[in-house]
């Protein structure tokens, strides 16, 4: 019962943490800046709330660092002011292999 309580324990952690990661990330349209731009602010804050769309939006990063433990990147391309599908970085995705 106590493996079972500490497992809960980290769990809710690892959801505040997250939760606080996420929401401390600034937030972009990436319909209102070039491709480069959009790249240039992912790689400087490390992580963006990206609204891609009228009601579209996802967490991109700019490498595996700012993902959890057992998520691994994904190559992430979006609309932007110049491209209809940009390379901006990544997304965050739970890794397969992980169980």
């Amino acid at each position: 019962m106590k493996k079972l309580a500490t497992g809960f324990a980290t769990l809710a952690i690892a959801a505040v943490a997250f939760g606080n990661a996420a929401s401390a990330a600034p937030h972009a349209n990436s319909l209102d800046m070039s491709a480069t731009e959009v790249q240039q602010l992912i790689q400087n804050e490390g992580s963006v709330i990206l609204h891609t769309g009228a009601d579209t939006f996802n967490r991109y990063v700019a490498d595996g660092s700012n993902c959890l433990v057992g998520e691994r990147t994904q190559n992430a391309f979006v609309p932007t002011a110049d491209s209809s599908s940009a390379f901006v970085g990544y997304t965050c995705e739970e890794n397969a292999d992980e169980g």
